[in-house]
């Protein structure tokens, strides 16, 4: 699954859509909290999907690090 978000990223930063990869961002931080939710309240074990999620969460955040370097936010 890493390599799917890492295409859609470098898609989104080749655009330079900032907005997009917040919005892949706070989707993905949604999603995390939603599975500890999930798995607190179901004693399945979610790990891997856990693991997922913070991985591409760390990918968008790196990419958008990159347009903070580049200077004040652009509105798209």
């Amino acid at each position: 699954m890493t390599k799917a978000i890492e295409h859609i990223v470098a898609g989104y930063s080749t655009l330079k859509n900032r907005k997009a990869l917040e919005e892949l961002r706070d989707h993905r931080k949604r999603l995390l909290m939603e599975n500890r939710m999930s798995a607190a309240s179901s004693g399945f074990n979610f790990d891997r999907i856990t693991a997922d999620l913070q991985d591409e969460i760390s990918i968008v955040e790196a990419a958008l690090s990159r347009f903070q370097d580049l200077g004040p936010r652009q509105p798209n």
